[in-house]
Order: C-alpha cells, then sequence, then structure tokens
C-alpha cells in the first residue's frame, strides 16, 4: 500500500434529509434521551380516587352477590295442595324447599322433577307469587290394581306403573294374571306386561255401579279378563275389543239376572248382542241367552 492511500481521510456518511447523521459503521448508537430518566411518581390524589373506585366495585359486587340471599326475599309460605296418601311434609322433603328459604332458590322445573321421581306422584306443578308465597300442586299416582306377585302385591296406578309393593291389596282390586312370569318389576316405572297393563286399564275403568261390586279381576293366559262379583259371579268379558260397551252392560245384565232370581257362576259378554248365562251346579234352569239387559228391566211380577 501506497504512503499517500494512507493518509486520505475517509469519507464522512451523507446527512439524513432531516438533518440527523446516522452513526459511523462500527460506533454505538446514540442513547434515548429518556432512557435514565427517573419517573415521577403518581400524585397523591390519583392514587386515592383509583383506590377509591376500587373498594367501591368491590362494595357493589358484594351486595349484587348477598341480595338473593336477602331477608327481603325469604318465602314466607310454602303450600302443598293435591295429597290424599301423601303428606305435606313428604312433598317439601322432596323438593328440599321451605319458610325461610330464598325465593331466588325456587326452580320450578327441577322441583318437578324431584317430585315425579317418587313413583306415588304422577305429575306436579310450581306455582311463585315472587317473593313470598309458594304452592306446590300435586297429582298422586293413586293405586287402581294390586297385581298379586310373589308372596304380596305390586300396587299399580291407572298407567300401569309399579306404585309399591305391599303385603295386602288395601282400596286397590285384585288382579290375578295366570302364568305371569316377570323379568322384574321396579316401583316408578311401568311393569313389563301387556296382560297386566290391559288388566289394570280393566280396574280404572269400571263404572261405579260395577266397581262396587266386584272384588277382582283375572287375566287368563290368551288375553281375555274376566271380573269376580261379591256374590261369586264371573263375567267374562274377553279382549279389549269393544270392552267398553261390555263395561257398560255389564250393571244391567247382572240386575236382570238378579230380578230374575238367577243365581249363576258366569255371565258370558264375549258374543256381541248376546248374554249366556250359566247358573249354578243343582239348579234346574237351563243357561239363558239373549237376556234382555236393556232398562227397563224384565224384572217378573
Amino acid at each position: 500500500m501506497r504512503r499517500d492511500d494512507r493518509a486520505r481521510p475517509r469519507p464522512r456518511p451523507a446527512a439524513d434529509p432531516a438533518g440527523v447523521t446516522p452513526p459511523a459503521p462500527g460506533s454505538a448508537p446514540p442513547a434515548h434521551p429518556d432512557r435514565g430518566a427517573k419517573t415521577a411518581p403518581e400524585p397523591l390524589g390519583a392514587r386515592l380516587r383509583r383506590l377509591t373506585r376500587f373498594l367501591a366495585a368491590t362494595c357493589l359486587l358484594c351486595a349484587v352477590a348477598a341480595f338473593p340471599g336477602s331477608a327481603l326475599f325469604a318465602l314466607d309460605s310454602v303450600t302443598v295442595r293435591g295429597t290424599a296418601n301423601l303428606t305435606a311434609d313428604d312433598v317439601l322433603r322432596r323438593i328440599g324447599i321451605g319458610p325461610g328459604d330464598s325465593a331466588f332458590q325456587v326452580d320450578a322445573a327441577a322441583i318437578r322433577h324431584r317430585l315425579r321421581q317418587d313413583p306415588r306422584i304422577a305429575d306436579a306443578s310450581v306455582a311463585l307469587a315472587f317473593p313470598h308465597r309458594l304452592t306446590v300442586t300435586i297429582r298422586e299416582r293413586a293405586p287402581v290394581a294390586a297385581l298379586a306377585f310373589g308372596d304380596g302385591y305390586v300396587l299399580l296406578g291407572a298407567d300401569g306403573v309399579a306404585v309399591a309393593r305391599a303385603p295386602a291389596p288395601g282400596p286397590a282390586l285384585p288382579l290375578l294374571v295366570d302364568h305371569l312370569q316377570l323379568p322384574w318389576v321396579q316401583p316408578g316405572t311401568p311393569v313389563p306386561s301387556a296382560r297386566v297393563r290391559f288388566g289394570v286399564r280393566v280396574a280404572a275403568a269400571l263404572p261405579a255401579d260395577l266397581r262396587s261390586t266386584v272384588i277382582g279381576v283375572r287375566v287368563d293366559t290368551p288375553g281375555d279378563v274376566e271380573l269376580e262379583t261379591l256374590d261369586g259371579v264371573w263375567l267374562k268379558l274377553g279382549d279389549a275389543q269393544g270392552l267398553d260397551e261390555r263395561l257398560e252392560l255389564a250393571p244391567r245384565v247382572l240386575a236382570a239376572i238378579r230380578a230374575r232370581g238367577i243365581h249363576a257362576r258366569y255371565l258370558d259378554l264375549r258374543i256381541p248382542g248376546s248374554v249366556v248365562v250359566m247358573p249354578e251346579a243343582g239348579q234346574e234352569k237351563p243357561p239363558h241367552r239373549g237376556i234382555d239387559a236393556r232398562p227397563p228391566y224384565p224384572v217378573p211380577p
């Protein structure tokens, strides 16, 4: 390298149009004018205002959280309606809400669901007169038939749902189903047998003047139903087809044979337009057919 080349000065970097000269290659960047400067402390008044806003927001949240539990919204009364076999205490234990509880705890759908889990309750409704009065109305599943099962009975509602097991039928109508084999019987669920449900339907559909004289229902293997009366007469009603008409006819037929002094073993109403009467053994009268059971009844002089 020549001597005059070493002495030649290096070119300076061109100036920025804004008047700022960029740093030379290899040199450190200039320090930021604010870097290293101390921040001025926040004024006391500003800090107090911020703390006040925070405390106010906290108090508001606490008030909102406590609002539903205020005594202003406590239930004064919980009324239970529609009970016959159940008591109001049974229902209150099931719903888990009573006087003194907050009205905001009332969930009508949840209460109705809890009540319907009891097989003795078919349905329920909930009415809240906000905020102090709650009314719960239930519809009980009254047993209409008592299915002979095992060494006792299974009480059945009109919908075929098992209500409970019992040692005796009580006010329900005893139901006997021939050669019945049930895989299970669970309270709160329908009995898994079409013949049982048919027998329950008959027990629930009996007219009042017939129900007072019937002491039992029997469903045979083919699925025909028979009724046993207080005086030992069996009414053969057949299957489900035309059942309502035969149930309406049965009290008139019973009245007609009693008026004639006929002691029958059974009355067969399965043939449309005809009644077959089988007298008890020892009676000289043959079976009677075609008894006119339409009023006025044929009453002997």
